[in-house]
C-alpha cells in the first residue's frame, strides 16, 4: 500500500459541512443565476457574503489591518481535533475554564482544533438555551495554543454581543481561527480525529467559505 493510501476499511470520513440552499435565508443569502461562458459551457452568477454556510473566520474579521485567509500557512487549518460535549446544558449553561480544564485539560496539546458539540436533546430542540462559549473559556484556549475552535448552530460564541465580541478579540488576538455553521457534529463517535476546513483562497476577504471534514478511526 502506498504512503498516500488510506484504508478506509479503518477510517471514517465525516462530511461536517452545511449544505447552503439558494433563497432559503434572507440573512445568509445566496444568490444564484445561470450564464453561459464564452465556449456555451454553463456557468453561475453567485451573490452571497463570507459568512454563509460554513466558514472559517481570521484575523481581518475582527481586527482592521488583520490577516486576511491568505496570509496564514494550510496547516493552520487542519490538525488533531478535540471534541468538546456538553451533554447536559442545565448544568454548563456556560464553558468555564474549569469546565474545560475537566474535559480536556488531560489531553489538549498545543495547536489542537476544538470543536464544540451540544450533546443535550433539550437544548438542541430548543426546550433550553444553547450553551455558550465565554471569554473566559477564549483565555483558556489562548493560553493552551489552541489554533482554531469550531461550533455549529446548537452552541453559541458568547452568551449576548459584549462576551461573543470579548471572546472573538481575545482568542482571535491570540492567532486562533473559528469555524462556524458546522453541521453533523452527531456523526462523530471518537474524542480525538483529524479535522481540516479550508478556507477559499481569496485576497482582502475576512472571512472564507470552507468544507469541514473529520477523519477518524472506526
Amino acid at each position: 500500500m502506498s504512503v498516500f493510501d488510506i484504508d478506509w476499511q479503518r477510517y471514517r470520513l465525516i462530511d461536517l459541512s452545511y449544505e447552503v440552499v439558494p433563497g432559503a435565508s434572507q440573512e445568509r443569502y445566496l444568490e444564484i443565476e445561470r450564464g453561459l461562458l464564452a465556449d456555451n459551457a454553463f456557468m453561475h452568477h453567485v451573490r452571497t457574503h463570507t459568512h454563509v454556510g460554513t466558514h472559517v473566520e481570521v484575523d481581518a474579521h475582527f481586527f482592521e489591518g488583520g490577516r486576511d485567509v491568505t496570509g496564514y500557512e494550510l496547516t493552520a487549518f487542519m490538525g488533531r481535533g478535540l471534541l468538546l460535549d456538553v451533554p447536559d446544558v442545565e448544568a454548563t449553561p456556560e464553558i468555564t475554564a474549569a469546565y474545560l480544564e475537566r474535559t480536556l485539560g488531560q489531553r489538549i496539546g498545543q495547536g489542537d482544533i476544538i470543536i464544540c458539540r451540544n450533546a443535550d436533546p433539550a437544548s438542541r430542540s430548543g426546550v433550553r438555551p444553547k450553551p455558550a462559549l465565554t471569554p473566559e473559556a477564549a483565555r483558556w484556549f489562548a493560553e493552551h495554543k489552541v489554533k482554531m475552535v469550531g461550533v455549529d448552530n446548537n452552541f453559541r460564541l458568547g452568551c449576548d454581543v459584549p462576551s461573543g465580541r470579548a471572546l472573538h478579540e481575545i482568542f482571535m488576538g491570540a492567532g486562533g481561527t473559528l469555524v462556524e455553521f458546522l453541521d453533523h457534529l452527531d456523526q462523530i463517535r471518537r474524542p480525538e480525529f483529524y479535522f481540516m476546513a479550508l478556507p477559499y483562497k481569496a485576497r482582502t476577504i475576512d472571512s472564507s467559505w470552507a468544507r469541514a471534514v473529520a477523519i477518524e478511526e472506526r
